[in-house]
């Protein structure tokens, strides 16, 4: 009786002490479980590799089952930031003691022949205030993303009409097995019958040639990426500039440059910071990014010398419910140093500009740039399927409407062109309201009623995100 007594002891305690054992591992590994596998589905072109690259869970890790679900919204973005897929979905599930995830993708279409036809002035207001169908291009430009399904970008452009370009750019994110390092290389020419030779009065004054291009530019040019990390990006870059320009441009302003064959090398560093929800039109996050560009190494010839130092920083709040806030703060500083006009740069231009200023060119050495807007989601993000389309890649559509309301702040500092630029060297502002229209194919849409510190108002359309 005493070693059945015993025995049941024993086996009381041991089993008191499996189940204390299991206590413990539960309370140290807090419920988490282990990736068992990912399964991908949907990239028939895209490498499964690029996609493991995106994923901020991995295989053989243990993971809380909220853990997860934050890792998994956060791959998401990833995955639709690489602007690779229109749609993507990862989902969980548990089986025998382990999570095993699924991805599922809708690939974009990744061949462009796209017409050019578009206007020969510096954005679509300037084109529609001048109302001259001359100004005008025409020609293809081939862009096959996601070129060998690694994500790489091929682009050719030949262009006529108004202005000639022949252009070819080829860019591979990854050339390295630990997917970090990428490079890029482009190269091309560009002929323009017309080139503006200075701004007066806030507009450009352009001078055009009867009789041959008033101006030729051949370029060229290699950067390497490094991407440690889902979002972090550095960017090293060396390019080559030759430009011939005719002799009447230099008499008619003598600052345009001073010599009629400009030849020089540039190098620039760019750092970025990326936590946006969704890069084209952002809703919840931060951008950040700072680049430092010498033009002019003295190494080819002493044709150029200028220092650009600029500055950007986006962040996007969402309030509550359907409202959202973002505001935006850029710089662009180059000293008081003089610089040829030719490479002239300021509000109006790549995309800097204080809404309610899209008619004017504001030229300065110095800019800085506050932009905020309050929007309201007036359509939430909606999935629909065109039955008549067959391919996912276009049938499967999302689009949102969303109303806003801006304030713009900037300001010019000039010290080499002010005669010629009323607006220079004073504090500026633009409001108003707009309509924004965003859908698949990261196409945005905006329309903008906006009055600016001058008291001149308009309608203005733009392509891109606001902030």
């Amino acid at each position: 009786m005493r070693v059945v007594f015993a025995t049941l002891s024993v086996l009381f305690l041991f089993g008191c002490s499996i189940a204390f054992a299991d206590t413990i591992s539960d309370s140290t590994t807090g419920g988490k479980l282990e990736v068992k596998s990912i399964t991908l589905s949907g990239n028939k072109i895209t490498r499964d590799n690029i996609v493991f690259r995106e994923l901020e869970f991995f295989v053989g890790r243990s993971y809380a089952p909220a853990e997860l679900d934050s890792l998994m919204i956060k791959s998401r973005q990833n995955l639709l930031n690489r602007s690779l897929f229109n749609f993507v979905t990862i989902t969980k599930t548990v089986d025998n003691g382990f999570w095993e995830v699924h991805i599922s993708m809708i690939e974009r279409w990744y061949i462009w022949p796209i017409p050019i036809f578009q206007f020969a002035d510096r954005n679509l207001n300037a084109w529609l205030e001048k109302g001259d169908l001359n100004r005008l291009n025409y020609g293809v430009n081939l862009r096959v993303e996601n070129f060998r399904g690694r994500m790489e970008v091929l682009n050719l452009v030949a262009q006529t009409g108004y202005d000639m370009i022949i252009a070819s750019r080829w860019t591979t994110p990854y050339l390295d097995k630990k997917q970090v390092t990428g490079i890029s290389l482009q190269g091309g020419m560009q002929y323009n019958h017309e080139v503006a030779f200075t701004t007066e009065d806030t507009k450009h004054l352009f001078y055009r040639s009867t009789l041959d291009f008033a101006s030729k530019y051949f370029f060229g040019g290699v950067n390497v990426t490094f991407r440690p990390k889902y979002n972090y990006l550095h960017d090293i870059g060396l390019s080559f500039s030759h430009y011939i320009f005719q002799d009447s441009l230099l008499k008619l302003n003598p600052d345009f440059s001073n010599t009629t064959k400009p030849t020089f090398l540039s190098l620039a560093y760019t750092f970025k910071l990326d936590f946006r929800d969704f890069k084209p039109y952002p809703l919840d996050g931060f951008y950040f990014d700072i680049q430092i560009r010498k033009l002019g190494l003295g190494i080819v010839s002493k044709d150029v010398d200028l220092l650009w130092v600029s500055t950007t920083f986006d962040q996007y709040i969402p309030l509550f419910k359907r409202w959202y806030f973002a505001y935006n703060f850029s710089t662009k500083l180059s000293g008081d140093k003089n610089r040829p006009y030719f490479l002239s740069t300021g509000f109006g231009y790549n995309d800097l500009e204080v809404r309610g200023y899209e008619l004017y060119v504001i030229d300065a050495q110095n800019i800085g740039l506050w932009r905020s807007n309050f929007k309201f989601e007036i359509i939430p993000q909606r999935t629909y399927q065109i039955p008549w389309i067959k391919s996912k890649k276009f049938s499967d559509i999302f689009f949102a409407l969303y109303a806003n309301l801006f304030f713009d702040m900037g300001y010019a500092s000039n010290f080499q062109y002010y005669d010629q630029n009323p607006l220079v060297n004073q504090l500026l502002w633009g409001t108003g309201v707009g309509i924004d229209f965003v859908t698949y194919y990261d196409v945005v849409i905006r329309i903008e009623a906006a009055v600016n510190k001058q008291k001149k108002s308009g309608i203005f359309i733009n392509l891109v995100a606001p902030i």
